[in-house]
């Protein structure tokens, strides 16, 4: 039987996910602490028992000029006794029931294999520079510090993100709840004021031992780019830089290189609907975002 989670599963869950020997797999143990959210749960329960359970987060996605309701599914856990068959009946089910709800259901994912029976493909990749001090031009990193207002954060995404396509709309709120995550995570939000105090850019970050890694980086242009690189190595001589995958940052700096790596897997839950609405016909979800003009970015700390 499929239900709604509810709070007093978040324990049950765990114990779940903690016996199944996959431990720290897409860094769950994060997924409890900060992103498990009971109403947005649905587990498969045979007996009274939950042996699988997966979470459903919805975003406003702009697609085509058009905001699109899309379902992110994560978080999927299951009873090592009972076999991985009892996430496939509740992912088979679930997206059954998406069919109904919204047009694109998404799946954070490098392992497309596991999920092309379900009608996913790849559609989302990201691009992963190693960066050296060697490779950015000596520039101060005056301007960038850890001070900033939210209204600014949300100012800058959404004029970066005009670029683009097939992102996640944000508000005031979402960079609140981001605050409170990167926080929990131990990770750091430096922005970039320029001389007349305008926000030109920001980035998220953690610390490791030889280098500093780079989990979104927002900005307005080359210089934004730059103060905030320099800023970064200033804190360690290597970066680990996470951008989109039409994000070419080697124009700026020609000697770095880069590895392509799938990030997300996109599922059209309703072909007719789709191509009604945006008078095409398409039959692949690869068709699909091929209508799209501009270049895809997508990113969100929580997955």
């Amino acid at each position: 039987m499929l239900r709604r989670g509810k709070e007093e599963d978040k324990k049950v869950i765990f114990d779940m996910y903690a016996k199944s020997g996959i431990l720290n797999l897409y860094n769950q143990d994060d997924y409890f602490s900060d992103s498990f959210i009971a109403q947005n749960v649905i587990v498969n329960e045979i007996n009274g028992h939950v042996v699988s359970s997966l979470q459903i987060n919805y975003h406003q996605i702009i697609f085509n000029d058009l905001k699109i309701v899309g379902g992110v599914i994560f978080g999927q856990f299951y009873e090592r006794n009972k076999g991985i068959k009892t996430l496939e009946n509740l992912r088979a089910e679930v997206l059954e029931q998406q069919t109904h709800k919204t047009l694109f259901t998404l799946i954070p994912t490098d392992n497309i294999q596991e999920y092309a029976k379900y009608g996913f493909e790849p559609i989302y990749s990201k691009r992963i520079y190693n960066i050296s001090r060697k490779d950015v031009k000596n520039v101060s990193y005056q301007g960038v510090g850890k001070q900033f207002q939210i209204d600014d954060l949300v100012k800058v995404y959404k004029t970066f993100t005009e670029k683009f396509a097939g992102y996640f709309l944000r508000n005031k709120q979402y960079y609140l709840d981001l605050i409170d995550l990167l926080q929990s995570k131990r990770y750091n939000l430096a922005a970039y004021y320029n001389e007349n105090d305008d926000c030109q850019g920001y980035m998220i970050y953690y610390i490791e031992s030889n280098k500093v890694v780079i989990k979104e980086l927002i900005y307005l242009n080359g210089l934004a780019l730059t103060k905030l690189l320099s800023y970064a190595l200033r804190i360690k001589p290597r970066l680990l830089v996470y951008v989109s995958q039409n994000e070419d940052l080697s124009k700026a700096y020609p000697k770095i290189n880069y590895k392509l790596l799938v990030s997300m897997a996109v599922r059209i839950n309703d072909f007719e609907l789709f191509n009604r609405l945006f008078d095409c016909d398409v039959s692949t979800a690869q068709q699909a975002y091929q209508l799209e003009k501009k270049p895809l970015f997508l990113n969100d700390l929580r997955y």
